[in-house]
């Protein structure tokens, strides 16, 4: 009798599954105009035994992005078509050098874009590979740069998430990678 039970049992949590992917909405449904959300970035660097660290709350926006490290220091970076500023302990603002002058504009445009969904814009930058069903339902996208030199650079970026984005891993050279786990809108403050 034992064995009759387990059957249904072992095919209920298979069914289980499926069902779960058909609660995510496809990944281009996706549309933001403004993301609040916190986050958490492990840096994973070839060599080093554990990742660094690191928790804050990332705003962004059509006009920028603020990437604001709350631990293990006060960091403030704000990404706008104008360049980037960061600002350490509360502190005035300071221009950060990075690179050509319009790199900062772009950097704002494919970090909103990839939060809020738009796809479309990422297509100028990336391949975009087509979404791919977790075992948990949640939906994967395999972006790969286009240009040699940001291959060099970053590596391929994975995109998790289901009714939004909540996690991205970036390989880079070398074996480093980063790994941004993202909460709820609703946890952010």
């Amino acid at each position: 009798m034992s064995r009759l039970f387990l059957l249904p049992a072992l095919m209920a949590i298979s069914l289980a599954g499926p069902a779960g992917a058909a609660t995510c909405p496809a990944p281009d449904t996706l549309r933001e105009d403004a993301v609040e959300r916190r986050f958490t970035q492990e840096r994973h660097i070839e060599g080093m035994s554990k990742p660094l660290r690191s928790d804050g709350v990332l705003r962004a926006d059509e006009e920028r992005i603020v990437w604001h490290m709350t631990s293990p220091f006060d960091v403030e970076t704000v990404i706008t078509a104008d360049g980037i500023t960061e600002s350490v302990d509360g502190g005035t603002p300071q221009p950060v050098n990075a690179g050509p002058a319009n790199m900062g504009a772009g950097i704002a445009r494919s970090a909103a874009a990839l939060m809020r969904g738009q796809w479309d814009e990422l297509r100028t930058l990336f391949n975009v590979s087509s979404p791919a069903v977790l075992e948990s339902g949640d939906w994967e996208i395999l972006l790969t740069p286009l240009q040699d030199r940001m291959k060099s650079a970053i590596g391929t970026i994975r995109v998790q998430g289901c009714t939004e984005v909540v996690r991205v891993e970036i390989g880079g050279a070398g074996g480093d990678r980063q790994v941004i786990d993202f909460s709820s809108a609703d946890d952010a403050s």
